[in-house]
């Protein structure tokens, strides 16, 4: 859940790759466009016309135009790409791990359509979101043996989202949870490494008779069709989350009077707004849910990093130059309100994208809702963390009703319990969310029915 990843993590329409490979790749149409584009990064400016031979029509008409040059400006700066493992290969996908400027692992994921062409391309650091290929949308409702929960496959928004709709065992109507995630191109378990922390929180549920709907980011499914120009953190938030309250309301099984959103770190921090533009929401659960500033966020993450001992210490100070001087351009509203609406950004974002952070005031807005809030905050997050978004939170809400507050001493970010000072290696380890974080979500959403 962590965002499935970090909490202050770029968006992903266009992430960044670059250089010359160490491990072999397979000689499959997606494995052909690798080698292709592992070598041509190391050589950059890319030529317009090798791009226009090797990206489909399509991928390319949904970058800002021009859009050789819009690529060629998200490579900058990346050099020295080493390919290190291959996770994932058919013939028409690859995912690989590769390692950039020396220095930081990557999650790579190549697409090709019927031509061989690259159809999709998506790449982030390890650790911050999830490069694997989404499995294929199940065509019939599955249950699960050992409680009878059933998992329908549904589509949210438009066009839709791959999404799961998940009702408890027995004769409903069921209370329900929408299910927000964070940052980063999420699938609908947000699913980071071996962790599924939204299928754990889903499954946990409906074992106590609450239904769910989750869905994967728009960012996931259809990168192609967001436009960095105009894209905002609203629009990622939002309207998704708002198609999955409208999908439960007109469910037979699902109480319309019980339907919850619960947010995950950005999608936390989202939560309020969703709950003012749905006022029949009966209340709103914040796991992990930021309150700091994106780029004063980052830039304390990576710091936090650098403290670290081995490679992840070494790795985050040799990166904190450039992360800090990237944040710097997307903190201040009146230096991005200079840009061109063109200008890229970290991330691959426009000035549109950080501008709808810097504007939206998420403690305000959760002040002003009228339903109850439901804070739940684990001691061992390094990414959302006590003093910088818990106890601002707090703060602005002094003297509001409703306001419930439970921390985990032992969980990070993903309510996986630990021990020792966290770090984003842990994300890599199998776990499940602490069941006690999904009983007190449960027996929060039962008290809802005497208020």
């Amino acid at each position: 859940m962590a965002s499935a990843a970090s909490a202050a993590a770029p968006p992903p329409f266009l992430r960044r790759s670059a250089g010359a490979p160490a491990a072999s790749l397979p000689s499959t149409p997606a494995g052909k466009q690798a080698a292709w584009l592992v070598g041509a990064l190391a050589h950059l400016p890319i030529p317009a016309a090798q791009i226009t031979a090797h990206f489909d029509h399509a991928y390319l008409a949904s970058v800002p135009a021009p859009a050789p040059a819009a690529l060629n400006a998200s490579f900058v700066g990346l050099h020295n790409l080493r390919v290190d493992s291959v996770t994932t290969s058919t013939t028409s996908t690859i995912v690989f791990v590769v390692t950039v400027n020396g220095k930081t692992p990557w999650d790579v994921r190549i697409e090709v359509d019927p031509k061989g062409l690259i159809s999709d391309l998506h790449a982030q650091p390890v650790g911050t979101s999830p490069a694997t290929v989404p499995p294929p949308p199940n065509t019939t409702p599955a249950t699960t043996k050992a409680t009878g929960v059933r998992q329908i496959p549904v589509g949210v928004g438009t066009p839709p989202l791959r999404g799961t709709l998940m009702l408890p065992a027995g004769k409903g109507p069921f209370p329900a949870v929408v299910l927000v995630s964070g940052s980063g191109p999420n699938d609908q378990d947000e699913t980071l490494g071996p962790n599924h922390p939204f299928l754990d929180i889903a499954l946990g549920l409906a074992a106590r008779g609450i239904a769910s709907v989750r869905y994967d980011k728009r960012t996931l499914d259809y990168p192609r069709r967001i436009n960095p120009r105009t894209f905002t953190l609203t629009d990622e938030y939002v309207p998704d989350a708002l198609a999955a309250i409208h999908l439960l309301r007109h469910e037979p099984d699902v109480d319309p009077h019980l339907i919850f959103v619960l947010g995950h770190s950005q999608g936390g921090t989202y939560a309020p707004l969703i709950a003012q533009r749905a006022p029949e929401l009966a209340g709103v659960v914040l796991l992990a849910a930021s309150s700091e500033p994106l780029a004063a966020a980052l830039v304390r993450q990576v710091r936090y990093l650098a403290t670290l001992p081995g490679a992840t210490g070494a790795n985050a100070r040799a990166e904190l130059p450039d992360i800090v001087a990237e944040a710097a351009q997307i903190a201040s509203p009146a230096a991005l309100e200079k840009d061109k609406p063109g200008t890229v950004l970290m991330g691959g974002a426009g000035p549109a994208y950080y501008l709808s952070g810097l504007r939206y005031h998420e403690v305000a807005t959760a002040r002003e809702i009228p339903q109850p809030l439901l804070f739940l905050q684990g001691d061992r997050d390094y990414q959302v963390t006590v003093p910088n978004d818990l106890d601002v939170w707090l703060k602005g809400l002094k003297g509001r009703r409703s306001v419930t507050v439970v921390q985990f001493p032992e969980a990070d970010h993903l309510f996986l319990d630990g021990s020792g000072p966290p770090t984003p290696v842990e994300y890599q380890k199998p776990g499940h969310v602490d069941p006690k974080v999904t009983a007190t979500i449960a027996a929060w959403v039962e008290s809802a029915r005497a208020r």
